[in-house]
Order: structure tokens, then sequence, then C-alpha cells
């Protein structure tokens, strides 16, 4: 009829609707699915919005935090300062009672620490009266360039006579520089001073490394690395040695030495050498392990490493005389009393512990709490670990450097804390150490936040200097310093894979 539409019509033969119809049908269908499509995209947004607002929050909350820390770091400190501010003024007030380090009173703990390095160790209370006189190495006069090529240098040392500078590096080898070429005129004289550098190949990275001392006025031509597989390897480090070769140089022990402590490569811990240092009045090196073992190895004398022909002999004596067993890693230590005394600390331990060479290793603790321990004054613990001591020039101090940003000045052979250092930055993933200056009155420090070496004036307990980048210093975390003990000289590693010698301004 006029005004109804007529409803569609299927051919009976073939029982389907006309195509128009079936576009039409499809077209009304994606109609239909757009606004889906349109929600969808908006709900992606919407959660992009929200992860981008709740990213600002997350930041603003972690700046927050972040200064809190710091605020809760520099309290920290402060009553760390005033903690031992207290423990000073109860122990200068007289602290009696039974000493649990060592079974004794305390008054008599504190006579015979006193007596460990002789009498001259009660006289010190004014060493440190007056400040340095400003005499201190701060001049970087010598710069070598990738000391071990791609890889960071990790440790350094220099000989007897300054002459020779020793760095181990991550590259398992140690190197011998006469660094003194690198005065020379000349742009490039550094550089060629570290290409006729000695290398000498290690069985892994080199951690710590130490000269011999000399000994009766001779001269005792070795050094030693030790690295991180548990080795110590002895070299031959005389310029009398015409072989560029660094293996020619290496140490190995007669067939009879070989046995416990030593094997056909040379003294060998069971972990990582933690620190080694030789004995100022006799050729006996001393190794620390991380298995928890200090062993003192006699090596051979000077007439062993030559033959007739002047030629590296290429075996020599070692001697284990004596091994010692922790039950935690032993992370500092060093000889005092002309080598008659091994002070070493152990990880988690409140003492230094002191051992008689001279009298079987007998043991003397002294609590690093500034007092006697086990008075009930102080608690037998410590919130810090050593990982660095030195001693002074004289011998009659020591200086230990811990993981809370904290240099401590002791009187050696005592529990009498002399001074505490702070102005730096050390924490226990850092890698502290320090050095005395040649006159005692300046020590040496390095810190993880900054890439410089710390001058603290020990008298004042104040930092005089920084050595830094822009006068010089390095441009990496410095790894390890070493101080002369003979002249005003400071040698210096860093992960800028560089090596540094300071001398005193002029």
């Amino acid at each position: 009829r006029h005004g109804q539409r007529r409803a569609p019509t299927f051919h009976s033969n073939t029982n389907r609707a006309p195509s128009s119809c079936i576009v039409a049908l499809q077209l009304h269908s994606s109609y239909y699915k757009r606004p889906m499509d349109l929600l969808a995209n908006i709900g992606q947004a919407d959660q992009l919005t929200s992860a981008r607002e709740e990213n600002r929050v997350l930041k603003a909350k972690c700046k927050e935090l972040a200064v809190r820390v710091h605020e809760l770091n520099a309290e920290n400190q402060a009553l760390k300062a005033e903690v031992e501010i207290y423990r000073a003024e109860s122990y200068s007030g007289g602290v009696t009672g039974s000493n649990k380090l060592s079974g004794n009173g305390g008054a008599a703990e504190r006579e015979s620490n006193g007596a460990l390095l002789g009498d001259d160790a009660k006289d010190g209370a004014d060493d440190f009266v007056t400040s340095g006189n400003g005499l201190y190495p701060s001049d970087p006069a010598v710069t070598l360039p990738k000391i071990h090529g791609n890889a960071n240098p990790l440790c350094c040392s220099v000989n007897p006579d300054d002459s020779l500078l020793a760095t181990g590096g991550a590259d398992s080898s140690l190197n011998l520089c006469r660094w003194g070429l690198a005065l020379a005129p000349g742009a490039e004289s550094s550089t060629k001073a570290v290409e006729e550098s000695i290398r000498i190949p290690c069985r892994a990275p080199v951690i710590c490394t130490a000269f011999a001392q000399v000994h009766q006025g001779r001269s005792y031509p070795v050094v030693a690395a030790g690295c991180m597989d548990g080795s110590v390897l002895l070299a031959y480090c005389g310029l009398d040695l015409d072989s560029k070769d660094g293996k020619d140089r290496i140490l190995k022990p007669e067939v009879h030495n070989v046995g416990n402590g030593v094997n056909e490569n040379g003294i060998l811990h069971s972990k990582y050498v933690k620190t080694i240092c030789w004995s100022p009045s006799s050729p006996i090196l001393a190794s620390a392990s991380a298995d928890g073992t200090v062993q003192l190895t006699r090596v051979g004398g000077e007439d062993e490493f030559l033959n007739v022909d002047g030629k590296i002999s290429g075996k020599v004596t070692m001697e284990v005389v004596q091994s010692m067993h922790f039950d935690g890693p032993v992370e500092a230590m060093c000889f005092l009393n002309d080598g008659d005394t091994l002070c070493c600390y152990v990880r988690g331990t409140c003492y230094l512990s002191y051992f008689d060479l001279k009298d079987g290793c007998k043991q003397t603790k002294c609590s690093l709490n500034g007092g006697s321990a086990g008075t009930g004054c102080f608690d037998e613990h410590v919130s810090f670990a050593i990982l660095s001591l030195r001693p002074s020039p004289n011998g009659k101090y020591i200086a230990a450097a811990t993981d809370v940003s904290r240099n401590i000045i002791m009187e050696a052979g005592t529990e009498r804390i002399v001074r505490n250092l702070y102005g730096h930055e050390n924490d226990g993933f850092s890698n502290p150490k320090i050095a005395w200056s040649r006159s005692g009155q300046y020590l040496y420090g390095n810190s993880q936040d900054e890439n410089c070496i710390c001058v603290w004036d020990i008298a004042s307990s104040q930092i005089v200097k920084r050595l830094k980048e822009e006068n010089g210093g390095h441009s990496g975390n410095v790894r390890d310093i070493y101080s002369s003990s003979k002249t005003d000289t400071l040698a210096s590693v860093a992960f800028d894979k560089t090596a540094k010698v300071w001398l005193r301004d002029m």
C-alpha cells in the first residue's frame, strides 16, 4: 500500500538476501563497533596518565626520603662524636674492674699493654699538641696513564729507595715502573715510563702488593703480590736484570719447601688475600686471607736470587714459620716494634690482637672501645670494621681506617684512642685506605663520595686539604695510597686507570 515500505523478498531458487541488504548489514555492524574501539583507546590513555602521576608522586617521595636519610646520617655522625667524648672522659676518670678480654684487671692490662711496645709508648700524650708544619706531598708531579692498559689498578707500593712503583691490577698483573722517567722533559715522558715498565703475570687480579724492606743495611729486592685466588706471588725487583720479560722475575719455592701453605707456585691460601706486609727487621712475609688465616713465611736470602751468570735462579727458600687461624676474615694487619709484634684485626671482633713473635705468638687483645672492655662501662661490641692498619713512622701509634667514615689514631699496644678523624665518607661497600706522612703529623685517606685524597692534621683532627681532580688529582675513585717513610713521596691509584706520584710542593 501507499506509504508502507515493502519487505525484501527472497528468491525461491536461491534462499539468499539481495547483495544490497548484506552490505547494509555490514555497514550497520561496523558503525556500532566504533564506539567500543574508542572506549578502549580512552582506557589506555587513562592508564598512561595514571602511571605518570604515580611516577611523579614516587619521585617526590624518593627525594623526600633522600633528604631524611641525609639528615639521619648527619645526626648519626654527631651522636658517634658525642659517644667518643663520653668514652674518653670516662676512661680518663679511671676505670676499674676485670678485663674479660685478657682475664686481668683493667689497670693491670693497661699497664701491660703500655709495656708491650716499650716504655716510649707511655710518653706519647703530647706528640700531637702542635699542628703540622704544612710540609706534605700535594703536587701531582707524575701521572702514569693506563698503567694497566684498559684495566683498573687496584693497589700500589713503593720500594725502599722510592725509585720503583709497583701496582697490581684487575688484569691479573703486577707492574714495576721507574716512575722517575716521567719527570723528564717532554709530553710523552709519562707514556714512555709506562711502556718501559715490567709487567709480571699473576694467576688472578692483584689485591695488594708490598716490597721487602732493607735488612741490616742490605737491600732485599723482592716484591710480593696478594691475589684474588688466594695465591701470593714473589718476584725479583732488582734493576740489575736486563730481561724485560716479567716471567723471568717470578720466584718459586724449592721442592723441599712444598707443603702446608706453600705449593709449587708459592704461598697459597684457600680464599682471596686481604693484605700482606713484610717485617722491617727480617725477610718474613705476613699474608692474611678471607679464609681467616695469617701465615708468616720466611723467604730465602739475597744470595739465592741470582746464579753465577747474573740470571734469576728461579728457586728460593719459602719456609712457613707460623700459621694462625681465626673465626673470621683477617681484614688488616701490620708489624710493630721492629718486627717483633704483629697487629691484626679480625672482622666481627671488638679489639686489635697483638702477637709477640718472640714469645711464641702470645696474644694480647686491646679493646677498640676507648677503654677496658668488660669493665661494665662499655659493651664488648663495635659498630664498625677496620679495613686498613698503618703504624706511624716512629712506631708509637697505629692508624685504623674503618667502614663508618671514621679514621682512628690509637696508641700502639694500648686501648687509648688519641684522635678520631672525620669529614670523609666510607661505608661497608667502600675500600678505605690510609697512610702517614713522613713527619707523622698528617694522615692521608680516601673518600668514596669524592675522587680525592683527604689530608688530616692529626693535632687538630681537621682536614687541611683535599687533593682533587681540579688540583691535578684523580678523576675516578681512589683505590689505594702509599706513603714513603723516607721522603715526602705519596703514591696513589684510582679507577681512572692512572697511577700518580705526589711530591712536596716547592
